[in-house]
């Protein structure tokens, strides 16, 4: 009778945690490079291979800021494309892994962000299609 209850709720816990890892939302397929609460920035879009990255965890009104150094890409884990490269103006695919936050991509940098833009969804991932190679600001949007 013990044995018998044990598994019955061994079970009942399997099928609880079951049911909660099917309600949680899905990642994107670039989860190596890229970390919760943070957006990735690639040089190449999704259908060429996704290449150097540069990961975002606040916002950004301007990716070659004046008198600093501006933001680069880096290396990512699959592959070096575009490392080294600034990210203003280069990037082309965008993976979204804040859960509340959608990102937004702007074409200009005046004022924090204007212009034109890409907006992806929380836990989304898209090529930029208005902003592609014409990127000056990134923004996290409530």
């Amino acid at each position: 009778m013990k044995l018998k209850r044990t598994t019955a709720a061994g079970a009942v816990a399997l099928a609880v945690a079951g049911a909660g890892l099917a309600a949680a939302p899905q990642a994107s397929a670039t989860s190596i490079d890229c970390h919760r609460y943070s957006a990735c920035l690639y040089y190449n879009s999704s259908s060429h291979g996704y290449g150097a990255y540069f990961e975002q965890t606040y916002d950004i009104p301007n990716y070659t800021p004046a008198n600093q150094v501006p933001y680069k890409f880096g290396p990512g884990a699959f592959g070096s494309s575009g490392a080294g490269v600034n990210v203003k103006n280069h990037a082309a695919y965008v993976d979204n892994w804040h859960p509340y936050s959608s990102f937004t991509v702007y074409e200009f940098s005046a004022g924090g962000g204007s212009g034109r833009v890409d907006w992806i969804a929380a836990y989304g991932d898209a090529d930029l299609t208005v902003t592609h190679d014409n990127n000056a600001a990134g923004k996290f949007t409530g």
